[in-house]
């Protein structure tokens, strides 16, 4: 609790600190501003690999709904195809999809989301490689960004509690909270923004995996964008450390 105590008083005072970055036409799951348009495809090409050599590569298709400007409400629903591949084998087949729901809004320059979402055992946890977790999963989520400087600066962050479930077996895993972020970064040109931070995954028993994410942007047009995100692992306590890189498609219509 001392860690996330700590972690969070970084986060809230990294608010007050003068940032760079810029505004894009469309936008993304991570942060508190809503697109242009009121739908969102939002397909997500994820790989990683862990110290214990397990590689998996993710198809996560997202939808999502918006709306409002000083008050709104919005949505998702994520579908995710995972293959994976380990010592055990090789396996491939549909995830643990996830719907979610809350209100969003704006207050001058502070944009947020917040929502509820529940994460479904759809993913198949009989194979050598499980597809999902087996459990239905709550989550709780605070999504933010503050803009200053006539929108020239700005900080993300996202805080997720996630009520874990019991699966078949009835082990029922700690709860966890993630803190994405703060991310901070700058405009390099009038279409690519490098953006960068921290996340950290903790959980109820004292377990966390820590790591760096950066994030480049490029802006097509109000209807598209592309993103190269790279994550790498900083420390960690009995949750493997391991390294990715993501291209996210964003398609506003």
């Amino acid at each position: 609790m001392d860690r996330l105590l700590k972690i969070f008083a970084v986060v809230c005072s990294l608010t007050l600190t003068i940032i760079l970055s810029s505004n894009v036409y469309a936008d993304e799951i991570t942060k508190g501003v809503r697109g242009p348009t009121l739908w969102q495809i939002d397909d997500r090409i994820i790989y990683n690999k862990t110290t214990i050599n397990v590689e998996a590569t993710t198809n996560n298709f997202i939808l999502k709904y918006w709306d409002g400007d000083g008050f709104g409400k919005w949505g998702f629903v994520s579908l995710p195809y995972k293959f994976i591949n380990s010592q055990k084998g090789t396996d491939d087949g549909l995830g643990d999809m996830a719907a979610g729901f809350g209100p969003r809004g704006r207050i001058d320059n502070y944009h947020y989301f917040l929502y509820g979402a529940v994460t479904f055992p759809t993913g198949d946890t009989e194979k050598k490689n499980a597809l999902g977790n087996g459990r239905y999963d709550a989550r709780l989520a605070w999504l933010s960004t503050y803009f200053i400087a006539d929108k020239r600066f700005e900080i993300d962050w996202i805080i997720e509690y996630t009520y874990t479930g019991e699966n078949k077996k009835r082990v029922n895993p700690p709860d966890e909270i993630y803190i994405g972020g703060p991310l901070i970064g700058g405009k390099i040109t009038d279409r690519i923004i490098f953006i960068t931070g921290v996340t950290d995954l903790i959980k109820d028993n004292g377990d966390f995996l820590l790591n760096s994410s950066s994030h480049i942007r490029y802006t097509v047009s109000k209807g598209l964008h592309f993103q190269l995100v790279g994550n790498f692992g900083i420390d960690n306590k009995n949750i493997p450390k391991g390294n990715g890189v993501s291209l996210f498609i964003r398609i506003n219509f």
